[in-house]
């Protein structure tokens, strides 16, 4: 038996805005002010890679940014192609996520939760890799809170805001 594999369940909007706010609850259990908007578009395609997978293996919450990427170097390897890539899938997300109100982007440019709560019941219905996509927005959300701005986020993965 041959499985495809569904790359539109994986990257639509609806499923981007729960790996969204996977990101963002563990963002602010570190840092509460929440994650700049900006951090979304590094967070998502990381945690969407399937082809990353390998290099989270062995890794949580207080791993860290800096020694995760000191393990993986390949993560940096077309990242900007794979950032240009999601730039869409993620924008429609981000509004998605804001319409639902499931995320709020508020006047500092910050995200934070809305009213509207995640199910984790959902969690339940969805493929191993998705599951595991969750996972590892759960870790970046850790990571990215504990590394501090978006600016140092961003220079500590080689690019440049």
């Amino acid at each position: 038996m041959i499985l495809a594999h569904d790359v539109y369940s994986e990257t639509n909007p609806a499923y981007c805005t729960y790996v969204l706010g996977t990101f963002i609850s563990s963002f602010i259990s570190v840092k509460p002010e929440g994650p700049e908007v900006v951090a979304a578009y590094l967070a998502i395609p990381l945690a969407l890679s399937g082809e990353l997978e390998p290099s989270f293996l062995g890794t949580n919450k207080n791993t860290g940014l800096i020694e995760w990427l000191e393990r993986s170097p390949i993560v940096q390897i077309g990242l900007t192609a794979r950032l240009n890539g999601s730039f869409d899938i993620v924008t429609e997300a981000v509004r998605l996520a804001c319409f639902s109100d499931t995320v709020v982007l508020n006047s500092q440019a910050r995200l934070q939760l809305g009213s509207r709560k995640l199910k984790q019941s959902a969690r339940q219905g969805l493929s191993e890799p998705s599951r595991n996509a969750l996972k590892r927005a759960e870790r970046l959300g850790y990571w990215f809170g504990a590394a501090g701005s978006s600016r140092v986020i961003f220079e500590a993965m080689g690019l440049t805001v």
